[in-house]
Protein backbone atom coordinates (compact mmCIF):
# COMPACT_ATOMS: atom_id res chain seq x y z
CA UNK A 1 0.00 0.00 0.00
CA UNK A 2 2.91 2.36 0.70
CA UNK A 3 4.10 1.92 -2.90
CA UNK A 4 0.69 2.94 -4.24
CA UNK A 5 0.51 6.00 -2.00
CA UNK A 6 4.02 7.04 -3.04
CA UNK A 7 3.16 6.62 -6.72
CA UNK A 8 -0.07 8.60 -6.30
CA UNK A 9 1.79 11.43 -4.61
CA UNK A 10 4.33 11.42 -7.43
CA UNK A 11 1.57 11.45 -10.05
CA UNK A 12 0.26 14.68 -8.57
CA UNK A 13 3.45 16.33 -7.31
CA UNK A 14 5.47 16.05 -10.53
CA UNK A 15 2.98 18.07 -12.60
CA UNK A 16 2.49 20.67 -9.88
CA UNK A 17 6.20 21.36 -9.66
CA UNK A 18 6.81 21.21 -13.41
CA UNK A 19 3.88 23.49 -14.29
CA UNK A 20 4.93 26.00 -11.63
CA UNK A 21 8.54 26.08 -12.82
CA UNK A 22 7.58 26.26 -16.50
CA UNK A 23 5.08 29.03 -15.85
CA UNK A 24 7.70 31.00 -13.90
CA UNK A 25 10.20 30.57 -16.74
CA UNK A 26 7.62 31.65 -19.31
CA UNK A 27 6.63 34.74 -17.31
CA UNK A 28 10.19 35.85 -16.69
CA UNK A 29 9.96 35.08 -12.97
CA UNK A 30 12.60 32.35 -13.17
CA UNK A 31 15.95 33.51 -14.41
CA UNK A 32 18.09 31.34 -16.65
CA UNK A 33 20.09 28.98 -14.44
CA UNK A 34 21.71 25.59 -14.35
CA UNK A 35 19.55 24.00 -11.69
CA UNK A 36 15.81 24.53 -12.27
CA UNK A 37 13.75 24.78 -15.45
CA UNK A 38 14.03 23.41 -18.95
CA UNK A 39 17.79 23.39 -19.32
CA UNK A 40 18.75 22.46 -22.85
CA UNK A 41 21.71 23.79 -24.78
CA UNK A 42 19.32 26.03 -26.74
CA UNK A 43 17.30 27.39 -23.80
CA UNK A 44 20.58 28.33 -22.11
CA UNK A 45 21.72 30.51 -25.06
CA UNK A 46 20.07 33.71 -23.82
CA UNK A 47 17.40 35.06 -21.51
CA UNK A 48 15.06 35.49 -24.50
CA UNK A 49 15.64 31.87 -25.58
CA UNK A 50 15.05 30.69 -22.01
CA UNK A 51 11.73 32.51 -21.75
CA UNK A 52 10.60 31.54 -25.27
CA UNK A 53 11.33 27.87 -24.67
CA UNK A 54 9.33 27.81 -21.46
CA UNK A 55 6.44 29.80 -22.94
CA UNK A 56 6.22 27.53 -25.97
CA UNK A 57 5.77 24.35 -23.94
CA UNK A 58 3.62 25.54 -21.06
CA UNK A 59 0.47 24.01 -22.62
CA UNK A 60 2.20 20.63 -23.03
CA UNK A 61 3.58 20.68 -19.50
CA UNK A 62 0.12 21.60 -18.19
CA UNK A 63 -1.21 18.41 -19.77
CA UNK A 64 0.96 16.39 -17.40
CA UNK A 65 -1.39 17.54 -14.66
CA UNK A 66 -4.35 15.99 -16.43
CA UNK A 67 -2.40 12.81 -17.07
CA UNK A 68 -1.57 12.68 -13.36
CA UNK A 69 -5.16 13.17 -12.23
CA UNK A 70 -6.56 10.60 -14.67
CA UNK A 71 -3.86 8.07 -13.81
CA UNK A 72 -4.40 8.60 -10.06
CA UNK A 73 -8.16 8.03 -10.41
CA UNK A 74 -7.55 4.94 -12.53
CA UNK A 75 -4.99 3.60 -10.05
CA UNK A 76 -7.39 3.99 -7.13
CA UNK A 77 -10.21 2.37 -9.13
CA UNK A 78 -7.87 -0.45 -10.11
CA UNK A 79 -6.88 -0.90 -6.48
CA UNK A 80 -10.53 -1.29 -5.48
CA UNK A 81 -11.29 -3.64 -8.36
CA UNK A 82 -8.15 -5.73 -8.74
CA UNK A 83 -5.81 -5.09 -5.84
CA UNK A 84 -2.39 -3.74 -5.12
CA UNK A 85 -0.05 -5.05 -7.78
CA UNK A 86 -2.28 -3.86 -10.61
CA UNK A 87 -2.96 -0.45 -9.12
CA UNK A 88 0.76 0.23 -8.72
CA UNK A 89 1.27 -0.82 -12.33
CA UNK A 90 -1.37 1.72 -13.46
CA UNK A 91 0.27 4.44 -11.36
CA UNK A 92 3.71 3.65 -12.81
CA UNK A 93 2.21 3.79 -16.30
CA UNK A 94 0.88 7.26 -15.47
CA UNK A 95 4.30 8.39 -14.23
CA UNK A 96 5.82 7.04 -17.43
CA UNK A 97 3.30 8.99 -19.53
CA UNK A 98 4.14 12.16 -17.58
CA UNK A 99 7.85 11.56 -18.20
CA UNK A 100 7.28 11.11 -21.93
CA UNK A 101 5.29 14.35 -22.10
CA UNK A 102 8.05 16.20 -20.25
CA UNK A 103 10.70 14.81 -22.61
CA UNK A 104 8.64 15.93 -25.61
CA UNK A 105 8.26 19.34 -23.97
CA UNK A 106 12.02 19.65 -23.47
CA UNK A 107 12.63 18.97 -27.16
CA UNK A 108 9.98 21.49 -28.20
CA UNK A 109 11.39 24.07 -25.78
CA UNK A 110 14.80 23.65 -27.35
CA UNK A 111 13.37 24.18 -30.83
CA UNK A 112 11.45 27.29 -29.74
CA UNK A 113 14.54 28.67 -28.03
CA UNK A 114 16.66 27.98 -31.12
CA UNK A 115 14.15 29.81 -33.31
CA UNK A 116 14.26 32.79 -30.94
CA UNK A 117 18.05 32.84 -30.90
CA UNK A 118 18.33 32.88 -34.71
CA UNK A 119 18.97 36.32 -36.14
CA UNK A 120 16.55 37.68 -38.62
Amino acid sequence: MVGLITALLGLLAVPLVCVGVTRAGANGQLERNGAVGIRTRDTQLSDAAWQAGHAAVLPVVTRTGWVGVVAAVLAVATHVAAGLPWSVLVAVAGLTAESVLLAVAAGAAGRAARDTARPG
